[in-house]
């Protein structure tokens, strides 16, 4: 870990501390992130896709049956899933990675990747896994692929129709699905929120990325006439989730979250979920992914896909997602008026 990552992260944790209770992580992420800090000292952020990535959306703990498994082999030809089963011990042992994790993913990576091709050849053919955070090396035709990529693809073609203006992701981990949208829509400007570390991670990420493009790095402050000159003229902004709070209503054109409301108490929910209302403007979006049925470790909690209070909103759609169809997907439109 560089000083200046570490400083970073250290800046962030203590703004935190000024973060209302409904926007303070929950017992669950209290604990990953002990953990993701644990990971990110042995074996550092340069290896974020094999450590941290497995908290956020690459699935490595999974079983034959799992959903997921179905899905696929229910959805693609039979020699897709042959392929994908001769290429469970390829490669065999990724480092950071148990053995029996790396069998998973391998499965699983080659199905998700197979499976987006087929669904969106263009979009797959123009995207390529980037190196940094040393993502597990597993090849089709000699190319590096992954699931965060193709599910990203999948998420994105799902909301493409709304993707405009300024994009809000709240939950992000890492940047997957902003990696997307970032090189799909050069002109887009993306706002990361998360919390510590997975936000300086993302910002780390992105930013090494997209060198050219004009960054609003995390900062504390108070009042947004201080900082909206360069706010405004970025492209890649970073926030804490409590710093929503200081933006501007009507602010974002299209609000993204996915699998990450689903771990919070109700309260915390009902918080975000008027926060995201106020910041998105008359005609905007919000793109919500999350499990129909949620157990919240710690918190002896369970969420489900008619807990979220969506009324307001005008549905656009709601469905299971492609894949993960333990999940449901909704795109919503805040209403004119």
């Amino acid at each position: 870990m560089t000083d200046s990552f570490r400083a970073t992260l250290h800046s962030m944790v203590e703004e935190m501390k000024a973060a209302p209770e409904a926007m303070q992580p929950s017992k669950f992420w209290q604990d990953l992130n002990r953990r993701h800090a644990e990971r990110i000292a042995s074996a550092g952020i340069a290896n974020f896709k094999r450590t941290l990535a497995k908290d956020y959306f690459t699935w490595m703990r999974v079983l034959p049956w799992d959903p997921q498994i179905r899905f696929l082999v229910g959805h693609l030809p039979l020699g897709a899933s042959i392929r994908a089963a001769l290429g469970v011990i390829s490669p065999f042992k990724h480092r950071h990675i148990p053995l029996p994790e790396g069998f998973a993913l391998n499965f699983l990576t080659r199905l998700v990747w197979q499976y987006a091709r087929q669904e969106f050849p263009k979009e797959i053919a123009a995207l390529s896994e980037p190196s940094v955070g040393n993502p597990p090396a597993i090849r089709i035709g000699g190319g590096l692929v992954s699931q965060d990529l193709a599910n990203s693809i999948l998420e994105y073609k799902s909301i493409e129709s709304a993707v405009t203006g300024t994009v809000c992701e709240l939950g992000g981990g890492y940047g997957r699905t902003a990696f997307v949208i970032a090189s799909l829509h050069p002109t887009v400007r993306y706002i990361m929120v998360d919390i510590p570390p997975a936000l300086g991670v993302a910002q780390e990420y992105l930013c090494q990325l997209f060198p050219d493009r004009k960054h609003f790095r995390f900062r504390p402050f108070d009042n947004f006439e201080t900082v909206r000159e360069e706010f405004e003229a970025s492209a890649l902004a970073f926030l804490l989730p409590h710093q929503l709070a200081l933006l501007p209503d009507s602010t974002v054109d299209l609000f993204i979250n996915i699998s990450s409301l689903h771990e919070m108490r109700l309260d915390q929910i009902e918080c975000y979920l008027s926060e995201i209302y106020r910041l998105v403007r008359p005609e905007g979006h919000f793109y919500l992914k999350a499990w129909k049925v949620s157990k919240i470790p710690f918190e002896g909690i369970v969420i489900r896909e008619s807990d979220y209070p969506l009324e307001r909103w005008e549905r656009v759609y709601r469905r299971p997602p492609k894949i993960q169809s333990s999940f449901f997907e909704t795109l919503l439109r805040k209403p004119k008026t």
